[in-house]
C-alpha cells in the first residue's frame, strides 16, 4: 500500500485547484469551480472533492481519480512537479482511453449520490438503479454506502466552508500496487 494525497486548495471565490501526489513523485493539478449541493449546511462542496468521496465509498478505481493516480492525464490535468518516465504522456493517454466508460460513470454516479444526499433524488438504492440504468448503475451503492456517502459528503462541505481563501483541505489515499483502490483518510490545514 502507499499513500497518496491529494490536496484541495481554496481561491477566491468559487475557484479551486486539485492537487494529486502520486506515487511516482510526480504532482497532478488541474483547475476546478464546479460544486454539488449535498444537503445540510453549508449544503455544497466542490465537485473533484465529491468526486473522490464517492469513487472512495464505492469503490470505483477508473473514475477520475483512480486514472490520474494509475498515471492518466486528462485534458484539464497538468503535471506541476516531479518527472515522468519517457512516454508517460503517451500511456496516460492509454489509460484515459481505456478508462473513458468508467470515468463516465463515475461521473454518473457522484451526481447521482450527491443529489440523493441533498434530497433531489430518492436516497434508495433501488430507485437510484431505476433512474440511472444497468449501463452505469454499481452494485458497491448499498444502503449502508449511501449513507457513508451522505456523511462525508457533508463533512467535507463543512470542512470547505470554514476554510479561508488560500486554505487547503488535504486529503491521504491508500493506494495498492500500480496506483489503483484509493483509501481516503483526511485532515485540513489552512
Amino acid at each position: 500500500m502507499t499513500a497518496l494525497r491529494v490536496d484541495f486548495l481554496k481561491g477566491e471565490g468559487r475557484r479551486y485547484r486539485s492537487r494529486l501526489h502520486r506515487a511516482d513523485g510526480v504532482v497532478v493539478e488541474f483547475e476546478g469551480g464546479a460544486y454539488n449541493r449535498v444537503g445540510g449546511s453549508p449544503g455544497e462542496l466542490p465537485h473533484d472533492l465529491a468526486h473522490l468521496v464517492v469513487e472512495d465509498e464505492l469503490g470505483l478505481d477508473q473514475g477520475v481519480w483512480g486514472v490520474l493516480a494509475a498515471g492518466g492525464l486528462f485534458r484539464h490535468a497538468r503535471v506541476v512537479e516531479g518527472r515522468q518516465p519517457a512516454h508517460a504522456a503517451q500511456r496516460g493517454r492509454r489509460e484515459v482511453d481505456a478508462s473513458s466508460e468508467r470515468v463516465m460513470q463515475a461521473e454518473i454516479l457522484a451526481r447521482a449520490v450527491c443529489d440523493a444526499s441533498a434530497g433531489v433524488l430518492a436516497a434508495e438504492p433501488g430507485a437510484l438503479r431505476r433512474q440511472l440504468g444497468e449501463r452505469w448503475w454499481s452494485a458497491t451503492l448499498t444502503g449502508p454506502a449511501l449513507e457513508s456517502c451522505r456523511r462525508r459528503l457533508r463533512a467535507g462541505a463543512a470542512e470547505w466552508s470554514g476554510l479561508p481563501a488560500g486554505g487547503t483541505l488535504t486529503t491521504e489515499w491508500r493506494v495498492a500496487d500500480g496506483g489503483r483502490r484509493p483509501r481516503r483518510r483526511g485532515r485540513r490545514s489552512a
